[in-house]
């Protein structure tokens, strides 16, 4: 039985090889959300919620090096402070399976520490803390349904009827308009299976419904972001009361948009210059402005005054109609097709088309001799 409060630590979206945010200032900004001091020794578990990484990096990307020192080091502080770390599997078209790099370097350097990868749908009880603790990779099924009916089996096999801790990657429904056309686990349905507390990554914004928290994005990586970011710790009583606390990531890269739409050249000039000023080396700056404003036929002059910017723009024409606040065909998710995948998706579009279970059989075989 446990007798101890637990302290949890739970970040996500962190997108390593980002090409707009630059991996070191992530990484920098990492080490700073967890240094060698009390408050991160009094720990208990540390989780990575998917999307710790942007895209497949190739092994001479220069970011590499950098990369695995990180993980090297917060293994060696997990390791130093008994501190769990969970890392789980996001995104296929982000992650690309390459957080096994931190079992490969938790057994390479002999760190040892209580490292735990996951890949698949699965339950584990954690006797140190007594708890089972639920995890729910990105894209584990086609669907979300499979994906509830498949995590209440498991929950069945082990003979429980809710997990204490659910780690998930996706969407909830509270976290999108109800037109998005996207995967949406079900909120209700998973409350109902957790006793206390649902961390979900995914979308990068911060939010939360009832026992569900979303800690959104570590960093910053486009416009239109420019609410906080950063990380969640929260305190897990044993008297099943919690504390869920949003870490503001101060680090984070900046991401401004300046409205020179009525302004003038010298207008626009001053907005910009007032604005700038105030603004960290390598912030990204967005000039949004009238499509045939002079500002924008020239942006090499601002970089030219300004060269320790970013900067983009942001063409707006007379005629230009207002866009939906949601547009369906600009956030269809599809599923990335992989070797984990491919004979369920393949036999679920089979049965669909009416073709006979003996031909589907024959066919399951066959792909599973091809892989």
């Amino acid at each position: 039985m446990r007798t101890s409060d637990i302290h949890l630590a739970v970040a996500s979206d962190i997108h390593l090889g980002n090409r707009r945010t630059p991996t070191q200032g992530i990484l920098r900004n990492l080490r700073a959300a967890f240094p060698d001091n009390e408050e991160t020794a009094q720990l208990d578990v540390i989780c990575l919620a998917g999307d710790v990484f942007d895209t497949l990096f190739p092994l001479n990307d220069e970011d590499v090096p950098q990369i695995d020192f990180w993980i090297r080091d917060l293994l060696l502080l997990c390791k130093k402070h008994d501190i769990i770390l969970y890392v789980l599997e996001g995104t296929r078209s982000h992650d690309w399976e390459q957080s096994a790099r931190f079992v490969t370097i938790n057994e390479i350097a002999g760190i040892n520490a209580r490292l735990r990868y996951v890949r698949e749908i699965s339950i584990e009880y954690e006797p140190a803390l007594d708890l089972w603790i639920g995890f729910v990779p990105d894209e584990a099924t086609p669907d979300t349904d499979r994906t509830l009916s498949e995590f209440r089996s498991l929950m069945k096999a082990k003979g429980i009827g809710k997990v204490d801790l659910m780690f998930m990657h996706g969407h909830f429904e509270f976290q999108l308009p109800a037109a998005a056309r996207v995967p949406k686990h079900d909120s209700a349905a998973w409350l109902a299976i957790t006793r206390y507390l649902a961390f979900i990554g995914h979308n990068h914004r911060h939010s939360s419904f009832d026992r569900i928290y979303a800690q959104g994005s570590f960093d910053r990586y486009s416009h239109g972001h420019e609410e906080p970011k950063g990380h969640l710790r929260a305190v897990l009583h044993t008297s099943g009361d919690h504390e869920v606390t949003f870490i503001e990531n101060t680090g984070a890269r900046l991401y401004i948009t300046i409205d020179c739409t009525d302004l003038d050249v010298e207008a626009a000039l001053r907005a910009i210059d007032g604005r700038v000023r105030e603004l960290p080396e390598h912030s990204a700056v967005r000039i949004q402005a009238m499509h045939d404003h002079p500002l924008l036929a020239d942006m090499d002059a601002l970089i030219r005054l300004y060269p320790f910017f970013s900067w983009s723009k942001l063409p707006v024409r007379p005629d230009e109609e207002e866009r939906k606040a949601y547009d369906d065909s600009e956030v269809f998710e599809p599923v990335t097709i992989h070797a984990g995948n491919i004979l369920q998706l393949l036999t679920e579009r089979m049965i669909a088309s009416g073709v006979s279970p003996t031909v589907v059989a024959v066919a399951q075989q066959k792909i599973q001799e091809a892989m």
